[in-house]
């Protein structure tokens, strides 16, 4: 319609009705451009904040999995310290150096069979992360990263992600020194299935060097488990909290 009346107004020479539908013209692109633009950045907007809830989701599922673990490994360790350190009256340490410098020992209740079940079993079981990251892996596989508009939340992000990846390599060598722990206890006669009582499986710790080592590596892998536990809870929260407004 718009072209039919620039060709009559051509016609007729009426160059002052062309210069108008020239800029009617012009006006109407810009706008639908504009429109256009806003759409896109609604949309982007839109798919910003549904990427931003999910990973407050996942973040959330983690520090369940995560509280989980630490339940396992604090009563892991207060087995560890039982059998490891107590039976000659040799307290544990509440610290020691390192080459990461000083490492602190992280607090682990006494040991009840009463409350915790068999030490054998204890010392046995172990449950890692699994992690809850479909968000973010979807975020990076879409090539969606460029919608995040804030670039230090999405470093925190990478963050924490990148430290839960260096947790689940941690905890291949903690495999390997459960591992070690078992095959001692195995050619020593143990199994977790025996249900020796603590003080009795104490005392054959205390008698088999092998076995007294085996265990204080454990119980070190162990401490160092928890420490990244809870820095890794202690990262999720905050920013669980952060992507929710504030909200835990």
């Amino acid at each position: 319609m718009i072209l039919r009346r620039v060709i009559d107004h051509f016609r007729k020479q009426e160059w002052t009705a062309i210069a108008i539908d020239f800029v009617i013209v012009v006006i109407g692109v810009f706008v639908g451009l504009q429109v256009n633009n806003w759409n896109a950045a609604q949309s982007d907007r839109s798919r910003e904040a549904k990427y931003l809830t999910r990973i407050a989701e996942d973040l959330r599922a983690d520090i369940v999995e995560i509280d989980e673990i630490s339940r396992v490994a604090s009563v892991r360790m207060a087995a560890l310290t039982r059998i490891a350190w107590s039976p000659d009256g040799e307290a544990a340490p509440d610290a020691f150096l390192s080459a990461r410098g000083t490492i602190i020992v992280r607090a682990a209740p006494a040991f009840s069979e009463r409350e915790h079940g068999s030490a054998g079993v204890a010392l046995f079981i172990l449950t890692t992360l699994e992690g809850n990251r479909s968000a973010y892996d979807a975020l990076i596989s879409t090539g969606d990263m460029t919608l995040m508009r804030d670039a230090a939340l999405l470093r925190d992000i990478q963050s924490y992600y990148a430290l839960a990846d260096s947790v689940r390599d941690f905890e291949d060598s903690l495999g390997q020194s459960r591992l070690a722990l078992v095959e001692a206890q195995r050619l020593a006669g143990l199994s977790p299935t025996d249900q020796t009582p603590v003080d009795d499986l104490a005392a054959r710790f205390e008698a088999d060097p092998a076995l007294r080592a085996a265990a204080r590596n454990y119980w070190l892998y162990t401490n160092r488990h928890l420490t990244l536990m809870a820095e890794l809870r202690s990262r999720a929260q905050a920013l669980a909290e952060r992507l929710s407004g504030g909200r835990p």
